[in-house]
């Protein structure tokens, strides 16, 4: 039970953050956070899911509770994982475009290096804290970094023809 701590404390101030945006009339941020809480779900719980047949061909090496892996791009590690953690994080790239439509590329980067990286900080830390059991993966901060850009062009790209949805 206590593996699943972390993520339930970080339910609750997503549910927070949902009220006090609903209350005044943001439904746009709704989704916003409501994506944030999605990735939560899929990183910071205790279930482990391996997509891919060669994790034993990964270099990597064991520490605080967790699986780390620092060298990027190894041909064992791009499976079919490796293309789910972009398309998981696309709907979040989308949705920050569609909350601030002014957002360009650098913005996009920041924000796609900023949710690969705290979702593996908080992977690693929760390892740590309550032997959470996940790995903590370079390729991960790079493959949710791809996913936020390339959903945030497609909304860029939709909000150009579609003028209602900026």
């Amino acid at each position: 039970m206590i593996r699943w701590l972390p993520f339930i404390l970080v339910s609750l101030l997503w549910a927070i953050l949902i009220f006090k945006d609903l209350q005044q009339h943001h439904y746009r941020r709704v989704w916003w956070w409501l994506g944030c809480w999605g990735l939560n779900a899929l990183t910071w719980t205790p279930i482990t899911i391996t997509l891919g047949n060669s994790v034993g061909d990964i270099s990597s090496f064991e520490w605080a509770g967790g699986t780390w892996v620092l060298v990027p791009l190894q041909r064992a590690s791009i499976d079919l994982s490796f293309w789910a953690n972009i398309a998981m994080t696309v709907p979040q790239g989308i949705l920050l475009q569609f909350n601030w439509p002014q957002g360009r590329w650098r913005n996009w980067l920041l924000a796609g290096l900023a949710t690969g990286l705290t979702l593996e900080t908080g992977q690693a830390l929760f390892n740590a804290c309550v032997h959470l059991g996940r790995w903590v993966d370079i390729n991960d901060v790079l493959t949710n970094c791809l996913g936020v850009i390339i959903g945030a062009a497609c909304m860029w790209e939709l909000q150009r023809h579609f003028r209602w949805l900026s």
